[in-house]
């Protein structure tokens, strides 16, 4: 009896076994990648708030309610703003405002972690 140049028969549920080890870390991976592009996104929506406040205080036109209407799509009650502050040093007058939001990141098979976004961002006084 010859024997056939392949799989031997005693492997066949092998890829579905080597499939159920390595589907949770697939998983896992592709969830984490669309919530950390998701954190990333309310990231530059936080950037791009506190450079707007910055640039309001700079200019005597500051309204906190602009500043979280600029940070959309993340809820305006909450997030944080700390500012507009007057500092001055050695390059001249500059206002900082600083913008925070509290993030949830939500990952399966990983758990939920807290974090908190925040940006800063200065404007030279005119």
């Amino acid at each position: 009896m010859t024997r056939r140049a392949g799989r031997p028969k005693d492997d066949q549920g092998a890829a579905a076994v080597e499939f159920a080890l390595v589907l949770p870390i697939l998983v896992l991976l592709l969830f984490g990648i669309i919530e950390f592009g998701m954190a990333y996104n309310a990231q530059l929506n936080l950037t791009l708030a506190a450079r707007e406040g910055a640039r309001m205080a700079a200019v005597g036109t500051f309204s906190a309610s602009t500043v979280k209407a600029r940070a959309y799509p993340l809820p305006a009650a909450s997030i944080t703003i700390v500012g507009p502050t007057l500092v001055t040093d050695a390059s001249g007058d500059y206002y900082q405002v600083k913008v925070s939001y509290p993030y949830q990141l939500t990952i399966p098979l990983w758990g939920d972690q807290s974090l908190t976004l925040s940006s800063t961002a200065k404007m030279r006084k005119e």
